[in-house]
């Protein structure tokens, strides 16, 4: 379908690169690898453009769900991420108020039979540039898109190495995370949910002989949450969830090291299990307000990933939803050779499967993190009632957008 790049395969010199390409990707990430990857394997000449000279932590991001699992595997990245030291872990265990609740078997309980992945982001991200070079993709790094003149092949002028230079592309895609700088050339307008959730992240080295799973704790009454999962060995990612309204100010830097260690207390976590811990890397936290552009497709320019659309990442869903972009846009592409009827085909997909992302993501949250005594009360209705009617539980881990969620569901178990 496309030509065949003439250049040998492999991080390529600026001094020898293309000027003209079928797709130009703003954006080094995971998502950009991957679509550069997959439409390299199929032809098509490929320029990634990424600002970072070096991957680094940015906290969130290490965690393919088992319905994320599942998409990447169909674009073939799954064992490429667990042979550089991804972690797969088959079980969830949740504390409800400190107290363990019995342990989910995700392959058993999924559609896909799958999992969950875990790894450090920076580690997986240079991973999977390294297979789109691999498989023939051009990548310039510590590189900066500037601007694009839009055209029938759309030209862009990139700055590297203190020089700009110009390129053209058939299709532009942007995967240059939630500020996106292509979004914003092209004029895309973003809107926001309403602020609900805060994700606070950090790093703690453990060496205690605990399984692989994912362990979750909820602290409804007082609007808190975290996650522990094992990222490699003896190290895990540690996330607290709070409300808006539960924290006095947002947690930040190695000072609130020891705050961070007091709420995982006060949420469940294990005592032997903090005592044994280090923290350590940056401690940030992030609102955890959904955006979201309506039509993240213009012409020849289109978003993926966080550049598209956001989820609130106490759900984890973030890296899922990009690869769930990734192959959607792969496969509309592939199949058109019409390449700006393809882009609105796939806006059209992502716009429907994300909402219905974003609003089962709300319910969880108004469910689980509503603080006072009428919302705790009403949790245990529910959650009793999920209990004998499983159905009713819209399990956002095993089946991410297909997830069981309807606005009258909702609707009706908040009412109880």
């Amino acid at each position: 379908m496309f030509a065949t790049a003439a250049e040998p395969r492999g991080f390529r010199s600026l001094a020898k690169a293309h000027k003209t390409y079928d797709l130009a990707i703003i954006g080094g990430g995971i998502a950009g690898s991957t679509l550069g990857r997959t439409m390299a394997l199929h032809g098509a000449e490929v320029l990634i453009v990424e600002k970072e000279p070096h991957y680094r932590d940015r906290i969130r991001g290490e965690v393919l769900l088992p319905w994320g699992s599942v998409e990447a595997k169909e674009l073939g990245i799954y064992d490429i991420l667990l042979e550089a030291g991804g972690r797969e872990a088959p079980r969830q265990v949740i504390y409800l108020e400190g107290e363990p609740t019995p342990p989910r078997h995700y392959p058993s309980s999924t559609p896909g039979q799958t999992g969950l992945l875990s790894f450090f982001h920076p580690e997986m991200q240079e991973t999977l540039a390294r297979a789109a070079a691999d498989a023939g993709v051009e990548i310039w790094r510590g590189a900066a898109f500037k601007t694009i003149d839009r055209g029938k092949r759309h030209t862009l002028r990139i700055l590297t190495e203190g020089t700009i230079r110009t390129i053209e592309a058939r299709l532009i895609v942007g995967a240059d995370g939630r500020d996106s700088t292509l979004a914003a050339q092209i004029g895309f307008e973003r809107k926001k949910s309403p602020q609900e959730l805060f994700t606070a992240g950090f790093q703690l080295s453990l060496d205690l002989p605990l399984d692989l799973a994912m362990f979750y704790f909820l602290h409804g009454r007082s609007g808190r949450g975290g996650i522990l999962m094992e990222t490699k060995p003896g190290n895990y990612r540690a996330y607290l969830f709070h409300h808006k309204d539960a924290l006095e100010r947002r947690l930040s830097g190695e000072r609130d090291y020891r705050s961070a260690f007091q709420h995982f207390h006060e949420i469940g976590v294990p005592s032997a299990w903090l005592e044994q811990a280090t923290p350590h890397g940056i401690l940030a936290s992030f609102d955890g307000s959904c955006r979201w552009i309506e039509d993240p497709a213009d012409g020849n320019c289109v978003l993926v990933g966080d550049a598209a659309s956001t989820t609130d990442p106490v759900w984890g869903n973030g890296l899922s939803r990009s690869l769930r972009d990734v192959r959607l846009l792969r496969d509309r592409l592939l199949n058109d050779s019409n390449w700006t009827a393809a882009a609105r085909a796939y806006a059209r997909n992502h716009t429907e499967y994300y909402h219905r992302l974003r609003l089962a993501e709300q319910f969880n949250a108004t469910l689980h993190f509503t603080m006072g005594d009428a919302a705790d009360a009403r949790r245990k209705r529910v959650l009793a009632l999920m209990e004998k009617e499983p159905e009713l539980d819209p399990d956002l881990d095993g089946l991410g957008p297909e997830c069981r969620y309807s606005d009258e569901m909702a609707a009706r178990l908040l009412a109880l």
